[in-house]
């Protein structure tokens, strides 16, 4: 029965923690910035179970406050994500200090994707775009 219940509980934990991912998953992509301001993108990764934004102006730590806003630890500063009527995220508002970037979620862009460098089976019937 020991083994059981312990088999039980390494089951649950093992999914709890898959679900925390599979959230945070949700805000990991490159944001762009309209042109002009301290970065154009920010590239925001899960690494070791966080999410880490990363700039060419630095890299920090992201703590999650409530849905969709998180603590950016590093510069002392607040991250928005925003969603769309499909409740999918597709922006985000960065507030450092007196600095407010808002950027958009890049997409692929489905009509310049080269599928034969990708897909052996579709190689002979794809040409490059």
């Amino acid at each position: 029965m020991k083994k059981f219940s312990l088999l039980a509980c390494a089951i649950v934990s093992f999914t709890l923690l898959k679900a925390q991912d599979t959230t945070l998953n949700e805000y990991v992509a490159t944001y762009t910035f309209p042109e002009g301001g301290p970065v154009t993108t920010v590239d925001v990764k899960l690494e070791n179970g966080s999410l880490v934004a990363s700039s060419t102006a630095g890299s920090s730590e992201m703590e999650k406050i409530s849905k969709d806003t998180f603590n950016l630890v590093t510069y002392n500063g607040k991250v928005y994500f925003t969603r769309d009527t499909a409740k999918k995220i597709n922006g985000i508002k960065i507030e450092v200090e007196d600095t407010i970037l808002e950027g958009k979620k890049e997409s692929l862009d489905f009509a310049t994707f080269n599928y034969s460098r990708y897909s052996l089976w579709k190689r002979k019937y794809c040409t490059a775009i």
